[in-house]
């Protein structure tokens, strides 16, 4: 059962953060004059938030690929022992069958 490496939570995008605890919370946030600093301000966190969702998507790309070269390094490890395996069953067929000196005795 797989277990959840990392949690992305979306971000609110139209909002901005107050100062700190002791700010008060119905004060109006100053800096957004008119519509334009709005979609600015927007804008500025969508791109945030697009530059973390690629940073997990760089990390869970890495972590496959690191997972892909583990599995090629098992497979090939077995892939050799199966032509070993091959060449020392070839080996014995071709050889005569040993002769039993028990079982020809009357």
């Amino acid at each position: 059962m797989p277990f959840c490496k990392r949690t992305i939570l979306p971000k609110d995008v139209c909002r901005r953060r107050r100062g700190g605890e002791d700010s008060d919370a119905n004060a109006p946030i100053a800096g957004f004059v008119d519509l334009v600093d709005v979609c600015g301000f927007t804008l500025c966190a969508v791109l945030r938030q697009l530059s973390d969702l690629s940073r997990h998507s760089v990390r869970i790309l890495e972590e496959l690929e690191g997972e892909l070269v583990a599995v090629c390094r098992r497979s090939g490890a077995l892939e050799g022992k199966l032509v070993g395996l091959q060449r020392h069953v070839a080996a014995l067929v071709s050889k005569p069958p040993p002769k039993n000196t028990l079982t020809d005795v009357p």
